[in-house]
């Protein structure tokens, strides 16, 4: 890579030194100003800040020409060409202002080295080209920063706000409502076998909204959830595996809704789900269509409803 080209990629580097001392400049001017004993470490900070930034300010101009020649953004007739409708382009006004606070920076320099007593202040004509530099240097540092990312549009506040309340879907990834069936009521103190449901043990659980409408058979109102947690069979009782989650809540306008949840799907089941060994299914999914087939009605009559409960143990005698 030639030189030059890697000066100019250092441009960045250099621009932070005199914004960092523009930034810290003004502080110390102003603590320079008291006249008294103990002064002269605050006039002393102020020549070296002054010299750090116009130094760092010099090596900012010199790779910033290069910068911009390498890259073909200097314009025909130099700082002099006229931009659109005879206005001054941003890179002139970067370029003029980045020149104008190297001037700045000679004043600063010669007012902040005039010969004064060690109890001397630094003096109102340094305080006042030391802010008038700073303010310069901070302005070429803001320009630079959007010719450097022209495109970068300006957050409008509105736009800000709905991105704020953009609403989140929370259950994207699991039926975050249906997993906590546990805080539902239960329709039943135990589980009962369902047929329609793949032979499995279910129980359901309904929250209050649609409570006394499941227990009667009448049509679930709005805002309704009805959850249906599985259990696998095992010799004809409830089994230890967990079979798949169903839920239905009845949308605005009565259309009910349903979920289809099954975390782990065993190998010897995965012909119900398509060889899928993980299914969440909802909403208008195609899967869901036998669902709504069998419940376009909302729940089962209470007639249909299984009463399949688990066979009781008649206990042992005791033969004594």
């Amino acid at each position: 890579m030639p030189w030059m080209d890697w000066i100019a990629l250092k441009h960045d580097l250099f621009v932070h030194l005199p914004i960092a001392a523009a930034l810290l400049l003004p502080v110390a001017l102003m603590a320079a100003q008291r006249p008294g004993r103990g002064i002269k470490p605050w006039w002393i900070t102020c020549r070296y800040l002054a010299w750090a930034g116009v130094l760092g300010a010099v090596s900012a101009v010199i790779t910033g020409f290069w910068t911009a020649q390498a890259s073909n953004r200097l314009p025909a007739g130099g700082l002099l060409a006229k931009g659109p409708f005879n206005a001054p382009t941003l890179f002139q006004l970067h370029q003029w202002i980045a020149l104008v606070s190297l001037l700045l920076g000679v004043f600063i320099l010669r007012a902040l080295h005039r010969k004064r007593e060690d109890h001397q202040g630094i003096g109102v004509l340094g305080l006042l080209l030391g802010f008038l530099w700073a303010g310069a240097i901070l302005v070429a540092g803001y320009s630079g920063t959007l010719l450097r990312h022209p495109d970068a549009p300006l957050p409008k506040v509105s736009e800000a706000k709905a991105e704020a309340v953009k609403p989140v879907d929370l259950e994207a990834v699991a039926p975050l409502r249906a997993l906590d069936y546990g805080s539902l009521i239960p329709m039943h103190l135990e589980p009962v076998k369902s047929v329609a449901h793949g032979n499995r043990w279910i129980r359901v659980w309904v929250n209050p909204a649609g409570e006394s409408a499941y227990r009667e058979g009448k049509t679930l109102p709005e805002g309704s959830l009805v959850v249906m947690n599985t259990l696998e069979d095992h010799w004809g009782r409830p089994g230890h595996d967990q079979g798949p989650l169903y839920a239905m809540e009845v949308k605005p306008g009565g259309k009910p809704s349903f979920t289809f949840y099954w975390a782990r799907v065993p190998e010897a089941r995965r012909n119900e789900t398509r060889g899928a060994g993980r299914v969440y299914w909802r909403g208008d999914d195609e899967n869901l269509k036998s669902c709504g087939t069998c419940h376009a009605n909302g729940i089962a009559p209470l007639h249909d409803r299984s009463t399949w409960a688990i066979p009781k143990t008649k206990p042992k005698s005791d033969n004594n």
